[in-house]
């Protein structure tokens, strides 16, 4: 479970101080640092936990429009493809707010404060899933339809088959589990090759780029598949099941999720 929440959390820079980091925590920050540092850490925490807002924002309105693209049995390829666009381009825009704030907090803190200073974030951060949204390949949508909804329809064999073979991403998310945790050991260390750190980032976004293709790819192998009957009979389970996984709401107030009633 810990190694699944540290690859959930890069996507939407978590373990940041954005994140982590409010009045109560800093008012235990027993480090030695100056006023000067302890403002600047604080405006930090601001500036990206204002960043990340608007970016996970836009990822969630992205991802709704591209919900709704799929819900109807004739795609309109225009609509996909710009909430594909918009879907990457938070995506991208996450990861590089994340590796924005590792850079500056260099810049704040020296070797010993900082090694000191994630001792403190890991103490208090004592459920960090509830600080990350899960990547596109771990929502429950893109794990829909699973094969007790397929078996269902009574499709026939030879679609069947053709259709199986578009869940086939393990690869890809092997490759960006990899990725991924190299870019999070690589942000451990106090002296960050930001270059390096780059070209990380680049090819952990180009993998998330291509499991939308696959994504893609998969809906219209479930139209090749389904009839319009069987399709409309598919879309009413799958919202069953999203009902069913509704987001809990976040309270910053006591830093944990809710069930509404």
């Amino acid at each position: 479970m810990k190694t699944r929440l540290r690859w959930i959390g890069i996507w939407v820079a978590a373990l940041t101080i954005a994140s982590g980091l409010g009045g109560g925590c800093l008012a235990d920050f027993r480090l030695d640092i100056s006023e000067s540092q302890r403002d600047q850490l604080k405006a930090l925490a601001s500036n990206t936990r204002d960043r990340t807002g608007r970016e996970r924002e836009a990822l969630r309105r992205a991802r709704m429009e591209l919900l709704k693209a799929y819900s109807t049995y004739d795609i309109d390829e225009g609509k996909v493809k710009t909430a594909c666009d918009k879907i990457a381009a938070a995506q991208l825009s996450l990861l590089n707010i994340h590796l924005d704030n590792e850079i500056a907090l260099r810049d704040i803190l020296t070797a010993d404060q900082f090694k000191a200073f994630r001792e403190m974030m890991r103490r208090h951060m004592r459920d960090p899933q509830m600080l990350v949204l899960a990547p596109p390949e771990e929502a429950v949508l893109d794990r829909l339809p699973d094969k007790q909804m397929l078996d269902s329809l009574g499709i026939p064999a030879g679609k069947r088959k053709r259709l199986d073979a578009t869940f086939k991403n393990t690869k890809a998310i092997e490759g960006l589990r990899a990725s991924t945790k190299q870019l999070l050991d690589m942000y451990s260390n106090y002296d960050l090759d930001s270059a390096a750190a780059r070209k990380l980032i680049d090819r952990i976004h180009r993998t998330q780029s291509y499991l939308l293709m696959l994504q893609r790819f998969r809906q219209r192998e479930i139209r090749r598949a389904l009839t319009e009957d069987q399709f409309k009979k598919l879309q009413e389970e799958i919202a069953k099941r999203l009902s069913d996984h509704s987001p809990r709401p976040y309270d910053r107030r006591n830093r944990n999720f809710e069930r509404k009633p």
